[in-house]
């Protein structure tokens, strides 16, 4: 490893615990994502570069992070589905919705170019978008800058919106975490076979984004199925989160200070824009489904499937639910992304 990337890695270190002691939302992604870019942004000169940071140290971790997020399903989803028919229908409408809203910001108000648009307007996750984007041929940079500031800001506001309301903190503001117990080796074995296995069938298979999608999937279905159960290790989930942030932290190398505030407008009236649908659709689906508006307004605030989780676990809300509509959410969006990018861009017309 060159003598920089540990600096790189020391910066991402220091973001993440300063974003853990102050109890911001997902310290551990979000501050490494801070503290590296801000050690590349500091660093680089034009005629100084950082050098890249081998793609496999986000490939592995990624494959993890899927894992584990697959295998936080127990076989009760199976029978709790049905009961949210009218949330499931207006995720793919939801979807369409919030992307054509925000590549209207990004295209018109932004001015990027059509295909780095298009993937920082999706309304998936950070890391399944930028990795899309990223094999799709757009600027990571770009896409980065944009999801690292909608999330941020979603899942900020959301937790503040609900200690404003009701007084109480919510989410990681308040400690809670996803971790179900004290794993053993066994389930640390686990998640690393399933992450492995599918990273090799989301590749045969040709998932978009077949490094999350393939374990995620293959997870999902070992454990609703009842085949495995396994205690997620909150410290391997940390790891993972600073590992991928610290890699994409350092795809900033290269950007200009006049792109990231530009970039910061149009993050913050994207994540305004998605929280506003998201009220929408809590107002008018609330009567359709057995869960209260809260939990609604959570399952379609777009921010991490982490933190809406715990947010729900923090008000006594079913987080199975929130993380479902979640799981959908991104998901889908990789999918109906990927589908449409071509179809929908004339990029040999119009760049």
């Amino acid at each position: 490893m060159h003598k920089l990337h540990l600096l790189l890695f020391l910066s991402s270190l220091i973001g993440s615990a300063i974003f853990y002691l102050i109890g911001a939302p997902m310290p551990f992604l979000l501050g490494s994502i801070l503290g590296s870019a801000s050690f590349v942004l500091t660093y680089e000169t034009p005629k100084r570069q950082l050098p890249e940071l081998t793609r496999w140290v986000r490939l592995v971790f990624i494959a993890l992070i899927g894992a584990m997020i697959g295998s936080r399903f127990s076989p009760e989803l199976l029978g709790i589905i049905p009961q949210f028919w009218a949330t499931a229908a207006a995720i793919i409408p939801f979807i369409l919705v919030a992307h054509a809203g925000n590549y209207w910001v990004m295209r018109h108000l932004g001015g990027y170019k059509k295909l780095d648009a298009y993937f920082a307007a999706l309304p998936g996750g950070i890391v399944d978008s930028i990795a899309l984007a990223e094999q799709m041929g757009a600027d990571v940079r770009i896409v980065t800058a944009q999801h690292f500031i909608r999330i941020i800001l979603v899942v900020v506001t959301v937790p503040l919106l609900f200690l404003f309301v009701t007084g109480d903190a919510v989410g990681s503001l308040a400690g809670e975490t996803l971790g179900r117990g004290t794993p053993d080796y066994v389930d640390l074995g686990l998640i690393a076979a399933i992450a492995m296995a599918g990273l090799f069938l989301g590749r045969h298979l040709k998932l978009p984004v077949s490094h999350m999608m393939g374990p995620m999937l293959l997870a999902l279905i070992l454990s609703v199925t009842g085949v495995i159960a396994i205690d997620t290790p909150a410290w391997l989930l940390n790891l993972a989160q600073f590992m991928v942030g610290t890699s994409l932290g350092a795809q900033f190398s290269g950007i200009s200070r006049k792109l990231l505030l530009k970039g910061l407008g149009m993050g913050v009236i994207s994540g305004i824009f998605m929280l506003l649908l998201a009220l929408f659709l809590a107002i008018v689906l609330s009567p359709f489904v057995p869960v209260e508006f809260p939990a609604v307004f959570i399952s379609f605030a777009a921010g991490g499937l982490t933190e809406m989780s715990l947010i729900a676990l923090s008000l006594n809300l079913n987080p199975v639910v929130v993380a479902l509509h979640h799981l959908a959410r991104i998901f889908l969006t990789v999918w109906i992304g990927a589908f449409l990018v071509k179809r929908v861009l004339d990029l040999k017309q119009n760049p």
